[in-house]
């Protein structure tokens, strides 16, 4: 099977099967899980200048644009909890999605993004 097909089997068979939540986490249950030391990766894929004006404790950066180019910069365990987030979400849906196809099995996107964790009163790094 051509990598085409494959990776369009992969998006089918996850948008078939997504949780009802669409592997969202808001930012109360992010902060909890942070608290409680659960070990995860906090991917900031905005651009590095959004990074830069404020982000979550820990986060790393890598842009959405620039995810499939840095794949391999991610930690090889695809058992890892990842919790991507962006401004709004849209572009840490999209990572997500790409995260799931490529065989991480433990994504989610902060819903509403870093702006929504902001207006629930965590604070940001700069």
């Amino acid at each position: 099977m051509a990598l085409k097909d494959e990776m369009c089997s992969a998006m089918e068979n996850y948008i078939m099967n997504a949780p009802s939540d669409w592997n969202t986490i808001t930012a109360d249950q992010l902060k909890k899980e942070i608290a409680a030391g659960d070990k995860m990766l906090i991917l900031d894929v905005r651009e590095p200048g959004e990074y830069d004006s404020g982000h979550i404790a820990g986060a790393v950066n890598v842009s959405v644009r620039e995810l499939p180019a840095r794949i391999k910069e991610l930690p090889q365990d695809k058992g890892l909890k990842i919790v991507a987030y962006c401004a709004s979400g849209i572009r840490s849906a999209y990572a997500t999605m790409f995260l799931r196809v490529y065989g991480y099995n433990d994504v989610r996107t902060l819903s509403h993004g870093i702006r929504e964790w902001i207006a629930a009163g965590n604070k940001v790094e700069r």
